[in-house]
């Protein structure tokens, strides 16, 4: 029967159908749902007879744009219709995404999408672009989940990046927190090393001004309570003390007016930073008159000590000759030697000062002497127990501190003659 129809006679072509035929942009939009493009693969159909319900027009310029069943070709795989997918699918997994990404663009609500048609060379395009297949809710929100997602992450990003760039360098070093554990530890340290040298240097019999903190540090060493003077807010001012332990906590009471006005000479000085302390002698008519009695001493040193270099049984090396005739050794220690040097000859090997940091021309206090010497014809023990016993006899004016056995560096063990500080000043005997 489908011979006898593709046998028989054609329909007629009504007349002026081709003519009055509506164009492609004009025919109204198809009605009938479209079928769904299964994951099938596609068969090509042979044409085959069809019956026609009657005649018809001829097919317009939208039968020519109608996609044609072609065979599949395995070298060509873009060519294959991509396969529908259904409501219930689950999330769209990311080529779909990706791939509605690529048509999202001209696409619409409320619009259905229509199979891509595959032109051949020479074929014009459709003659109108039917609207988009609306985009499926699962694939809307999983795509603006991740474009959420993404936009959090760079935000996150650049307000991490705004604060480090502009992050004070000071708040920095992640070393505050050891800072603030080794300062405390290094100022404790230090006190503690100015409170022995200030127990053992400084004469007991003089009065000694500290913040609380270092006069119970001194107190521990052994330095008498009654001659320290506490300084604070309300106590009075160090005129009364003959030194001055300089801490942080002295100079945020009197700033540098302490040692511009009320001590200008330094016996020595431990540490530094905000942790040092300074050891300062206090001049108790100014710092004016302080320097003017320390120039009259000094005369008076040098013409005490160019008389020692006269005497023959004083020996002397050349470079303590030189800070013998400086007039820079302390008066009580000039005293000292030449009284022994007329009870048994005295060789000095060197003058010093204990401690560091001294201020210049402060006096030196100690003298080094040989523990034998030819002249007296003694033993070296004889020779030291000799000096040793007549130092603790001599008038109490410019009696030594202390007689000890010192090795100096080089190996050479001397009989050190020390005084405790401050030196006093206009003491000096011709």
């Amino acid at each position: 029967m489908g011979d006898e129809d593709r046998d028989g006679q054609l329909p007629q072509r009504v007349p002026g159908a081709a003519r009055h035929a509506l164009p492609a942009s004009a025919e109204p939009e198809r009605t009938e749902p479209e079928r769904i493009v299964t994951a099938e693969p596609r068969r090509v159909v042979q044409p085959g007879p069809r019956a026609e319900p009657g005649p018809r027009a001829e097919p317009g310029p939208r039968a020519e744009a109608e996609p044609r069943a072609e065979p599949e070709s395995p070298a060509d795989p873009e060519s294959r219709p991509r396969p529908g997918r259904p409501a219930n699918a689950g999330p769209a997994a990311e080529d779909e995404v990706t791939e509605w990404l690529g048509s999202v663009g001209g696409s619409r609500p409320g619009a259905r999408s229509r199979p891509a048609v595959r032109l051949r060379p020479g074929q014009p395009g459709p003659a109108s672009a039917g609207p988009a297949d609306p985009v499926p809710a699962g694939r809307f929100l999983a795509l603006l989940a991740v474009l959420l997602v993404t936009a959090f992450a760079a935000g996150s990003l650049a307000v991490v990046a705004v604060r480090h760039i502009t992050r004070p360098a000071a708040s920095g070093p992640a070393d505050g927190g050891a800072s603030s554990v080794t300062l405390p530890r290094q100022e404790a340290a230090v006190r503690g090393e100015a409170a022995a040298w200030v127990a053992r240097q400084v004469s007991h019999g003089v009065i000694v001004s500290c913040d609380q903190v270092m006069c119970a540090a001194l107190r521990a060493h052994g330095f008498p309570g009654r001659n320290l003077l506490t300084l604070g807010p309300t106590s009075p001012d160090p005129m009364k003390a003959a030194v001055v332990v300089e801490t942080a906590a002295v100079r945020g009471l009197f700033g540098s007016s302490l040692a511009a006005a009320w001590a200008p000479a330094v016996l020595a000085s431990f540490g530094s930073g905000p942790a040092g302390i300074t050891v300062r002698v206090i001049a108790p008519h100014g710092a004016a008159a302080y320097q003017t009695a320390l120039a009259a001493d000094l005369a008076a040193g040098r013409t005490a000590g160019a008389a020692l270099l006269k005497d023959r049984r004083i020996t002397v090396p050349p470079l303590t000759a030189a800070q013998l005739t400086s007039g820079q050794i302390d008066s009580r220690l000039l005293l000292a030697l030449a009284a022994l040097a007329r009870h048994q000859p005295v060789r000095i090997i060197q003058f010093g000062n204990p401690g560091s940091g001294a201020s210049i021309g402060v006096p030196l206090r100690f003298a080094d002497l040989a523990e034998t010497d030819q002249a007296s014809r003694l033993s070296s023990a004889a020779y030291v127990r000799s000096a040793r016993a007549f130092l603790s006899t001599v008038n109490a004016r410019f009696r030594p501190a202390s007689t000890m056995t010192v090795v100096l560096p080089g190996g050479q063990a001397v009989l050190r003659v020390e005084f405790t500080a401050p030196s006093p000043l206009g003491a000096s005997a011709p």
